[in-house]
Parts: structure tokens; sequence; C-alpha cells
């Protein structure tokens, strides 16, 4: 262990697997020493809020969260802010990696047993073609989840997104609902930059800014958009919802995963238990009271079960919830009987609807620039010393640009096409500074993926057998809907467009990578249709934003799961709150609306069991004094309140403004900044009305349970 140039308050351990064996062989050496000064860095360690594993846990607890990934940790540590209650989180994994701090290292821990979920989806037969129709889906497998492996990007959607939610059965989730709880996070380190505070928010948990570098090749994008007719924006959250930027991120230098941003403060609370490597296996509902009694869980091998007083929230997230659902005995009950699993409650939506942004992978040559490792020792002392330089950023996945299709809705306030970026990379090096000019025989490749921001295809998850421990059957019958292919095709001839504008072809000498898509017919100067959807269903883009597996909508929908309020319909004491509750996918990255649904969800339930939010002269904290008052800064304000008020969750210690995010019809004060969010929206959705995909009678429903024999390698 290196020391750190500054006394850290407490010691220093390593946490997690090293990121350098994700390297190739000849870059160990440098990659170890370099994850050696990391590691004892104060402030990507964080020595002293990291996370301790409860092994002696106690016989009950008042509520039970069961995944601490990207919503389970927003929602166990908002509700260990009341030192009346008892929480204890339940997470497969261990602690997120300390190097899983450095935004460059994005993909360091995907792939990775310890870290990773390591799920492919069923063969497709029209994606995935490359790797024999099996779509890899990587997906966190520690404390935070996929807040610790994605790309960072501080998108929220659209409008249309949730006011489409509200119309269609979801009523109270409208643009105008849930914009509060996107705030109450928010810390924009931007505002007055390019960034309105109309649309944003100050004083919460949640840094929100750009990254600190960004490649010169990513700044021509955006001038390269502008020459094609896409005009730039600063904010995609902002007044202005389409065009190309570099998007603002969740990151201050290093990665804030919501792990870091909601536990790590009340790591010390003595009423926030924490048990990590132990899988949650089922929730234990009495079959006559239809109540929650029981979480199980197994670790080490032994099952075990620990008593719930108040609630049991499942946050495993879209492909693990409906999967402890149905072992639980609530789900369809064809599923159920197949595997001889008491029916405790019959829901057909359970594991149903599942839906994810899917898109074509396109490969670019810059055919004026070499292949030259963006880390070597002097950019990385640019981190080290300064949290500045390629260390810093995600290379160019930070790019994107949001655009409406000829498919789109009319009006252009409901885009349909996302553009995203690979290339220009600091995930690894050999320490060797090269001269980018010394030689061009090796050219530098770029990506850009075209994704389609409203699939109508639509799959399921349903289990593959009784054994908790194994993954889920995946099923998103990508491209089911030949509609998803059309877009694709608009999305493909954009980025050929681009890619020709006159910037990057005279400056970059960008052309179509050769080696790229070969297997496909009709490439060329002039691509034909069928060459991009071919292009689509071999390299596809399967994205990591699945959604929608425990709908959310009212009883007399036969789909939904859950209530407006995220509780599982016909349960008591059971809710779900993760993205599987969207009823459809918004048109942006998913993370900063799971952590939205997460704020939200907290909220239900602190409504709902909440004894008093007044002064706690007469409310006494059953679990002893209150140590981590300072420990935890403002993150809660009723441990470092200055005694005049009595909130939980409000990290600017505000009443008011704990009630401006708490009662959803008094927004009077907001009324002349919101006129254009408003719900006069058009939208051409088809799945917003009832159309095949969603009858239980047709083909994607009737075949979704998979036959116990089937070989569980083939979905590896």
């Amino acid at each position: 262990m290196l020391r750190s140039p500054e006394a850290c308050a407490c010691p220093i351990q390593e946490v997690g697997p090293s990121m350098a064996g994700s390297c190739p062989n000849q870059y160990l050496l440098f990659m170890t020493i370099l994850e050696a000064f990391v590691n004892s860095r104060c402030d990507l360690a964080d020595p002293c809020q990291r996370i301790t594993s409860r092994e002696d846990l106690d016989d009950s607890y008042d509520f039970i969260v069961a995944g601490g990934g990207t919503a389970g940790a927003v929602v166990a540590g908002r509700l260990s802010e009341n030192p009346q209650w008892k929480v204890l989180l339940i997470e497969a994994g261990g602690d997120e990696p300390t190097a899983s701090s450095v935004p460059a290292w994005v993909t360091a821990y995907w792939g990775r047993e310890e870290t990773d979920w390591m799920y492919y989806t069923e063969p497709q037969e029209k994606a995935c073609l490359e790797d024999e129709g099996k779509c890899y889906w990587p997906r966190g497998k520690m404390l935070g989840g996929c807040s610790v492996i994605n790309g960072m990007m501080y998108q929220r959607g659209h409008s249309a997104d949730y006011d489409a939610w509200a119309v269609n059965g979801a009523a109270g989730w409208s643009w105008f609902d849930v914009l509060p709880y996107f705030l109450k996070s928010e810390d924009n380190k931007e505002i007055g930059r390019g960034i309105s505070g109309q649309y944003h928010n100050t004083g919460g948990p949640l840094p929100v800014q750009k990254f600190r570098y960004a490649p010169q090749f990513a700044h021509d994008v955006v001038s390269a958009a502008i020459e094609i007719g896409y005009l730039p924006t600063s904010d995609l959250n902002g007044e202005t919802i389409t065009g190309f930027t570099i998007a603002q991120t969740m990151s201050d230098g290093s990665r804030y995963s919501t792990a870091r941003t909601f536990l790590r403060p009340g790591a010390k609370r003595d009423n926030l238990h924490v048990l990590l490597n132990a899988h949650v296996s089922r929730v234990i509902v009495d079959p006559v009271l239809k109540k929650v009694q029981s979480v199980e869980y197994i670790k080490n091998g032994e099952t075990k079960t620990v008593r719930v007083n108040k609630e049991a929230i499942l946050s495993a997230g879209t492909l693990n919830t409906p999967q402890i659902l149905l072992l639980s005995g609530i789900g369809p009950k064809d599923t159920l009987n197949k595997f001889n699993i008491p029916t405790i409650k019959e829901l057909p939506g359970v594991g149903q609807n599942l839906q994810n942004h899917v898109g074509l992978e396109m490969k670019f040559t810059l055919n004026k620039l070499a292949e030259v490792p963006e880390l070597n020792w002097a950019t990385a002392m640019d981190y080290m010393l300064k949290r500045e330089g390629p260390l810093s950023g995600t290379g160019l996945s930070q790019l994107t640009g949001i655009v409406n299709s000829k498919y789109a809705s009319s009006g252009g306030r409901d885009p349909d096409l996302q553009f995203f970026f690979g290339g220009f990379y600091a995930g690894c090096g050999s320490g060797d500074i090269i001269d980018p000019e010394s030689d061009l025989s090796d050219k530098r490749e770029v990506s850009i993926s075209g994704i389609n921001l409203h699939p109508r295809s639509r799959g399921y998850i349903s289990i593959r057998s009784v054994d908790p421990l194994q993954p889920p059957v995946m099923q998103p019958n990508y491209f089911l809907d030949e509609h998803d292919l059309d877009v694709l095709v608009e999305a493909g001839r954009i980025a050929y467009r681009l890619a020709n504008s006159t910037i990057l072809r005279e400056k970059y000498g960008m052309t179509p990578s050769e080696e790229h898509g070969t297997v496909c017919q009709g490439g060329g100067v002039n691509p034909t249709d069928e060459f991009f959807k071919c292009l689509a269903k071999h390299h596809t883009a399967p994205e990591n934003h699945q959604v929608g597996t425990c709908k959310m909508g009212p009883e007399s929908d036969p789909m939904a799961v859950v209530d407006m309020e995220l509780k599982v319909h016909g349960i008591e004491g059971l809710r779900v709150v993760d993205a599987s509750i969207m009823p459809t996918v918004i048109s942006a990255n998913t993370a900063a609306p799971t952590i939205m649904i997460g704020e939200r969800g907290a909220e239900f339930i602190r409504i709902r069991h909440q004894r008093s939010k007044n002064k706690p002269g007469d409310v006494a904290n059953r679990f002893g004094d209150d140590t981590d008052t300072n420990a935890s800064g403002n993150y809660a304000s009723n441990e470092g309140d200055n005694g005049n008020r009595w909130t939980f969750g409000d990290y600017a210690s505000n009443e008011a403004k704990d009630d401006k995010l708490t009662n959803n019809h008094d927004f009077h004060a907001w009324d002349h900044r919101w006129k254009p969010w408003e719900k006069n929206f058009h939208t051409n959705r088809q799945w917003d009305q009832k159309n095949q995909y969603f009858q239980p009678n047709n083909e994607w429903y009737k075949h979704q349970v998979p036959s116990q024999t089937q070989n569980y390698e083939n979905s590896r």
C-alpha cells in the first residue's frame, strides 16, 4: 500500500478485486502501480465511510431492502435517516471497489464474477448474431449496482415520457409529479454556465456536472452535427431536449455511485445494517392474510430468514426482482404451476413487458490519427494530482445526441433516436508516452451506436428452475416488431452523414471501417436500408436500460404488478422500488430516473409509516445516541440538524423544501416556470394503446416458460 500524500482520518483498506486484471498482460506492471496510487488516496478510498457487512443480524427489522443497487441504495439510505426505524439492506455482492471511482475505468469490472452478474439473453433470432444470438447484459453485482459500472450520464428523459405514463394509467407520475424528486437528489455544479437553474437544483447529495476532460474529437463531433443540421445543446435536461452535446454526468472528478452518495454518509448509523454477499431468494408471505412475514436469503450456502415488521422492499432490478417474486409464489399462475410453486397471488404481469433500448453499432476509422494510448505517466499524474485529464472522463462515451427520426411524434418533443460514441478510452496503458504522429500504421478507430429510444418489441423475464442462484430466463425479443429496424435505418444514415461531414472527413479522414459489417450486403458509399438492418442484427447495440418487468398501473390493468405507490397488488407490506416498475422505457439513459424512483419510493414509505415531523424532544432514538451527526455531514437533516426542525431526507435541512417535494398538488410558485412542460403533448407511440404486444394470448406471452430440461449453458 502506497502512502497517501495527505493523512487519512481512518486506515485505508483495499476494497474489491483489482482492476489491473482487466488490462492486457503487457500493461500489468504500470496498471498495478497506478492502481496502488489510486487505492491510497483518501478521497477515492473514502475509508471513514466505508460500509461494513453486519454478519450478526437482529431477529427482525422494520424495513428490509433486497438489493443495494442503483435504487436500493437510495431507499435504504433514505429510510435509515429516521433513527426510529431499523433498516436492513441485503446485497448479493460486496462493497464497490476503490478503483471503480476512476471514471475512465468504467468497464474494468464488467465480465467478472465478483462484480458482474454475467447475464446473457436467450439466443435471439434477429439480434447479436455476431455472438450466436446471445446478447451480453453487464449488471453490477455490488453495492451501487449498475451505478458503479455505467457511463455516469445524467439524463432524465423528457416530459412526454412521464406524461404518457400518467395518461396510460400511472396517475400521479406525470413530469410535473416526478420533477421534484429529480431536483431533490441533484447538486448541479454548472448552473449559470450553460445550465439553467430553472430546470436544475443545488444542495442535493449527487454532484452533477460535465467530466473535467473530453477529447477534442468529441467537440468536433458536435461541430459536425451542426454542419448536417442538428443544433447543439448545452443541456438535454433543459428546454432544448434534442441536439448533440457533451453530457453532464454524476461525478466530481470521480464516480458517484448511489452507494457512495446515499449509503456511505449513513455508514455509522446504529439503525442501518448492511449484509453483503447474501442472495435474497424469496419473500415469505402469509398465504391467508397475504401479508409479508419475512425475507429469505442465502449466505455461504446456508439459507436463513429474517422477520419484517413493516415492509419488505424489492430493489433487485428489472431482471432479478421478478425472479424473486416468482420464487415467492407471486406471478403468472402457469409459470408457478410449471415449477410447482404454490400460488400466493396470481399477477400475470410479473416478468412481462420487458423493454430495453436497442440499436446498431457502426465502426469508423480515423485515417489521419494514430491509435495511441490515452493513458501514460503524464496523464496519470494529471489525475492523481488534480483529478483532471483522460482518467477523469470516459473518452467519447460522454458525447451523445438525441434527435427525431422521420418516425418520431409530430411536434419534436418526443425524440426517438439517441447516439452513443466509443473510443479515446484511457482504461489501460503501459505508461509510455508515444508521439501520436510517429506511426500511422495502426489507425485509431471509433464507434457510433444509433439507439431506438421507443422500441415496440416486448420481451419477458422468467425463471429457469426453483434454484434462486440460477440466472433468470431473459428473452428481450429484439426486433420482434419490424418498426424497430426501420427506425435504426434512419440512425445509420444520420451516423454516415455525420462521419462524412467536412470537419470529420478532412481533419480526421473518417471513413467506415472496412472490416466491419462485411457479412452484410449493400454497404459502400450509399448503403441500402437492408445493409443497416443487417448491421443491427449482427452488430447489435443491446444497451443496458432494461425496464418494465413489474409494471406500475391500477389494479384494473391485468398486467400491472404494483400500484402508483409501488405496492405489490394484493400483498400487504411488499413494494417494488427499481426500474422494473416503469410502464415504458424513458427516452434516455435510465440511471437518473431510477434514482428518482428510489427517492419517490422512499418518500411513499416514509409518509405511510413516519410517526412525527415535529422536534424530536419527545421522540427518542431507540438505537442509542446519534453518533454520526457530523460524520454524515448534511446528508440527513435529522442527524445534523440545528435543533430547530425535524425532517428526514432533506439535504438543505429545510422544512419548506420538504413540503414542496412531498406535496404533489401545491406547485403554484412553479407554475410560471413549467408552462412549456405541461401535458399538451402529441405522441404516436403505439405501445401506449392496446396492441398485440400487450395481449396475453399472443406469441411473446404464451411461450414465456422454458422447459425445465433446457440446457442452462445455452443462455450464457
